[in-house]
Formats: structure tokens, sequence, C-alpha cells
């Protein structure tokens, strides 16, 4: 048997006999109770004794008390059992030395209150050196271990329904955030494996849904905890989970990113995804694809037309088709300029779960319901694709808070891994929608992911997100700016000096010797940069607007048992939505515009036939003409 099996039948047993081992351990510790203190206590009552009868004022009576005193003591000793069962079954008139009793009774009382004195003294100075605790040494730097149950806490009856749950701290207080203040932005750091979405992002999410927030999460892991424990929670709670996944073998719901919007919306949708958006001289390239492309779409909006990426990729593949779209000749279509577009497009057009056009989800009628919407966007299986889908899906959520206002349900969205989908674009949706009732999760393993994009972009992610919670961190740079952060306080320092003079020029000298110390003020981090880096597992500092930072413990929501049960349950299926199609398809149009082209191209050759032949009848007119005139 390993050890993880082991390790398991030891949870087990513990798990289902459990009151049996409490019973068990309560009479153990009565037993060594009686034993120890009982036989104490049987000495101290002899002691008193022995001293009255030494007294100089003791009586006859008491001098011979005092011969026997100790000698039941060792009766105590060795009948513990039936000390015991004496003492909780009987009356003090039935023992033959009642005073024994009660001088137990004493002596757990004085035990009891010298316990609760010394731990209540070790919890002051433990919080006041946590407090300011000197982490210049690495190697002496030790954390509390705070064991709980994460489910006991975030349920609805044990924090109020105005919080959110966070963590405990090392005094086991909860340490939690108001439900008004998730609009101003919640952002997770942390090292690959260090717990962000099981020990942060998850329970954040759950507790959102349980208090009527709807849910949106966009994950580039492919979660499995998070995907099936969000699909328990919406179908406890009666609401509808979609589901998107770029797993090939895993049921999908579908979503298209140009089923909803204006043409301008879209158009920044897919060319910024894309990154089709230039700066500079190479602006011009940006300009020249939004000329063609606008209008494209607005054409299409125009007949009401479905549409999808796929669509659009077979629209720009024909200079013809463009051109009898938009209504131009086509020699005014050059279709090097369309190149650039035409392949970036190319890799979405096989993906058929985006390219539906009438698609399962519905990102503004899910956030006015409450429902839960989960994109797995794994990474592994398609990098690109998946951080153009989740730059596409956010800029879709900017062009949504438009038509939400401060009363509108309050929806979470979580990103998970986000530095997958950062880019300078997301600014806007950071800054700018904390009117429309959005909650921003965002989890990404460092700063320096996001100040690839810029230094501004970091700035403005810090700037905007009120709440940071930060697990086990590696880059020095990161550490530094989380302790200065945290901010410094006042320590008493001593410095001590000495000093030896001694003389030269002599055989024997004593010289002078002098020493000194002194007291003052140093300025220290509250938390050190050696605190940041050496966080334990589920162990994290919490930063929140006008608070102190707060060293927090977590706990993941399940146990290792109902993780494994978890994972053997099938995947979530996908929502079934009864769609019914209010337009034509983007391949009607084409059709439509192809038989145009036809006909045009019939017309002018009708009318080049119809120039030849009047032209062929001039010229034999002319000819009857001239040898007329002969």
């Amino acid at each position: 048997m390993n050890t993880v099996e082991l390790d398991k039948d030891i949870k087990c047993i513990c798990k289902n006999y459990r009151w049996i081992i409490v019973a068990s351990g309560l009479v153990l510790f009565l037993f060594l109770d009686v034993w120890f203190l009982g036989t104490l206590a049987a000495w101290i009552l002899g002691a008193s004794k022995w001293f009255a009868g030494m007294s100089i004022f003791a009586n006859p009576e008491q001098k011979e008390l005092a011969k026997h005193a100790f000698d039941s003591v060792s009766f105590y000793w060795q009948h513990p059992f039936s000390t015991a069962w004496a003492w909780l079954t009987r009356t003090n008139a039935e023992l033959s030395q009642p005073g024994v009793r009660v001088m137990w009774l004493i002596l757990n009382l004085v035990m009891c209150a010298g316990g609760i004195a010394w731990w209540m003294w070790w919890k002051i100075g433990h919080a006041k050196k946590q407090t300011a605790q000197d982490g210049r040494d690495i190697e002496k730097i030790s954390f509390a271990k705070v064991n709980f149950k994460a489910i006991d806490y975030i349920n609805i009856n044990r924090i109020p329904r105005d919080q959110i749950f966070l963590g405990l701290d090392d005094r086991r207080r909860p340490v939690t955030l108001p439900v008004k203040s998730l609009t101003e932005h919640i952002h997770i750091i942390g090292g690959s494996g260090s717990g962000k979405t099981s020990l942060a992002v998850l329970p954040l999410c759950i507790q959102a849904f349980r208090r009527g927030m709807s849910v949106v999460c966009v994950d580039f892991k492919g979660d499995e905890q998070a995907i099936k424990l969000l699909a328990r929670e919406a179908k406890a709670a009666g609401k509808r989970f979609y589901f998107f996944t770029l797993h090939p073998e895993i049921p999908s719901n579908t979503y298209n990113p140009l089923q909803h919007g204006t043409a301008l919306s879209k158009v920044e949708r897919i060319m910024t995804a894309l990154e089709l958006v230039f700066e500079g001289q190479a602006k011009f390239y940006t300009y020249v694809q939004q000329s063609f492309f606008i209008p494209i779409v607005k054409a299409l909006d125009s007949q009401g037309a479905l549409y999808t990426l796929e669509g659009i990729a077979r629209i720009l593949s024909s200079e013809a088709l463009v051109a009898s779209l938009l209504g131009i000749e086509e020699k005014e279509v050059n279709k090097n300029q369309l190149k650039g577009l035409t392949a970036a497009l190319e890799p979405f057009t096989d993906l058929q779960i985006i390219n539906q056009p009438a698609a399962d989800i519905n990102l503004r009628q899910i956030m006015e319901d409450g429902d839960i919407c989960y994109f797995d966007l794994r990474s592994a299986v398609a990098p690109s694709i998946a951080s153009a889908l989740g730059k596409m899906i956010a800029m879709e959520l900017q062009e949504l808070a438009v038509y939400r206002t401060p009363g509108s349900r309050l929806a979470m969205i979580a990103i998970d891994e986000f530095q997958n989908m950062a880019c300078q674009a997301f600014e806007n949706v950071i800054s700018k929608v904390r009117s429309a009732n959005y909650a921003l999760v965002l989890a990404n393993q460092a700063r320096g992911n996001l100040e690839r994009v810029s230094p501004a972009f970091m700035n403005e992610v810090s700037t905007n997100t009120a709440t940071k919670i930060i697990f086990h961190v590696d880059d020095p740079k990161d550490v530094q700016d989380f302790s200065a952060r945290a901010g410094t306080v006042l320590v008493k320092a001593k410095t001590e000096s000495t000093s030896t003079n001694k003389p030269g020029g002599r055989l024997f000298s004593f010289g002078t010797h002098s020493s000194g110390e002194s007291v003052h003020e140093e300025e220290v981090p509250r938390i050190h940069p050696n605190v940041f880096l050496s966080l334990p597992e589920k162990k994290s500092v919490i930063f929140r607007r006008r608070q102190q930072a707060t060293l927090t413990n977590h706990a993941h929501i399940l146990t290792w048992e109902e993780k494994e049960r978890l994972e053997t349950e099938p995947w979530p299926e996908p929502v079934r939505v009864n769609k019914i199609p209010t337009g034509i398809t983007v391949g009607e149009v084409i059709e439509a515009e192809k038989r145009k082209i036809i006909e045009r191209q019939l017309a002018k050759k009708r009318e080049e036939e119809a120039a030849r032949k009047a032209a062929g009848e001039q010229a034999a007119e002319g000819l009857q003409q001239e040898e007329i005139e002969l």
C-alpha cells in the first residue's frame, strides 16, 4: 500500500468514526487528568496536614494526622480508574476524602485559567510579532498555519450577504470585501501552481453567483474543477450554464463574435483581436483595411444578414464579390490591400463553434438573466486563436457596457491567466466599465506579463484594481513593489559600539576601553520583500483600498476525495437554446451577389454585342454610300 492510499484510508476512518474517536479521547483525557492531578491534589492536601501537624500550635489530633498525611497518595496513583469512577458517580458524603476531589477541581480551574491567560498572551505577542516581523533574514521567517473549510465560509448564512469572503487572517478573523466594492475590480497575482484559481477566482465566482450576480468566466487553462463546480451551482439555482470550449472532444455551445453590436464595434473588435490595428506610419494599412471592412459589415447589416468570420473571409476572397456588395467597380478593389485581413481570418474559418450564424451565447441576455457563461479557451489547443477569441469577448463586453446602467444586475467577469489576452485596447475595458456594474477579476502570474504590452498598461491595471490578492511570487521587482505598497512601520533599534585605545611606545600598556549603546527609531517595511518570496501554499497578502495589507489564509473548496469524485463526473452538457434565425445567411447574400454579377456581365456582353452590331451596320452604310458616290 502506497503513502497516498494510506492517507486516504486514515482520512476515511477519521471521517466515519469521528464521534467514537472524540468520545474515546475525552475518556482518555479524564483518566490522565484524574491520574496526575488527582495524585497531586492528594499530595497537596497531605502536605497541608503535615505542615499543620508540625506547627508549634498543633494539637495532638493534628500531630497524629501529620504522621499519616501522605498515606493515601499512593492509592490515588495506583487506582486512577476507580478514583475517576467514584468522583463522577458519588457525592461528597460517600467519599472517604472529599477534600481531594475539591482540590482536584480547584487545580483544574487554575490550569484552565492559566491556559487561557497564556493563550491570550501568546496571541497578542504573536500578532505584534507578525505586525512588525523582521524579514531581513529569510531563513527565520515563519508563518502561522490556519486550517479551515472554505465551504463553511462562502455560504451566505456564515458571511453577511453584503460581504464577500476572501480568507482568514492569522487570528482566524474573516477577511471580507463589501459587495459594492467589487466594481472597483480585483487583481490576483501568483506564480504557476500557487492556487490562484482554486483558492481565489473560483470562491469569488461562486459567492457572486449565490448573491444573484451573473458570472462570465474566461479561462485559458481549462480548469476542470472550476467548470464542473460552476455548472453544479447553476443547476442548483435553476439557472443556465453556457459552456464554450475549444477542446475538440467536449460538446460546446456556439459563440459568434459578429452576432451582436454595431458595424463599427464589430470591425474594431475583430481588427483589435487579430492585431491589425497598427501605429505610426503603418497605421495607413489599418485605415485601408477599415475602408473596406466597415462598408462590407454595414452592407450586410442593412440586408439583415447573419454572418460569421468565415462568411466575411469568403467575401474578401473575391474582388468581384467585394465590388458588387459595395456597389463599386471591380477595378477599384485592390486585392493586395485586403491580403492582411483575409490571411488573419483564415485560421478561424474551420472552427465551427464560432461560425454558426445564430449562436447559442448572447452575453447581453446572459448578464440580464443572471446566468453563468464559461469560456474554456485552453491555450494548449490553439494559443493564437484562444488569445484572439479572448480579446473579442473582452471587446464585446466593452461594447455591451454602453447598454448597462448602475442599476443593472451586477456581473462578475473573471479572466484567469489574463496575460494571454492583455492588449492596449483593454485599458478602456478596465477604466470605463465601473458604471456599467461590471466586477472584473483579473488573474495572472506576474506584473511582467502585463508590462510586455506597455508600462502604461500595467499602471492602468494597477490603478484601476482596488483589491489585490498576492500569492507566492518570484520576480524581485514585483516583491519590492508589493513591499513598498504595504508601507512601513517604526521599530526601536539598538546600536552598540566599543573602542579600545592602546598607547604605543611602552612595553606594558593598559590603554583605555570604552563601550556604549544607543536606542533609536528605524523605519522598516511593514511586510518585508522576503515575506512575499517565502509565502507558502494557501497563503497570500491582500491589499484593500484604504486598509492595511493583511496576511491571509485560504482553503480549497473541495477535499481531495471530493475533487477525485468530481473529476469522474461527465462534462456539463451545453445549454439547449431555441434559435430562430431572423435574417438571411451570408451564403444567401453571396449567391444573390453572384447573380447580380452574372446579370451585370450578361448585360455588359449584350451592350458590347449591340455596340459591335451598331458599328457593323454603320460600316455597311458607309460602304454603300461610297459605292453610290462611285
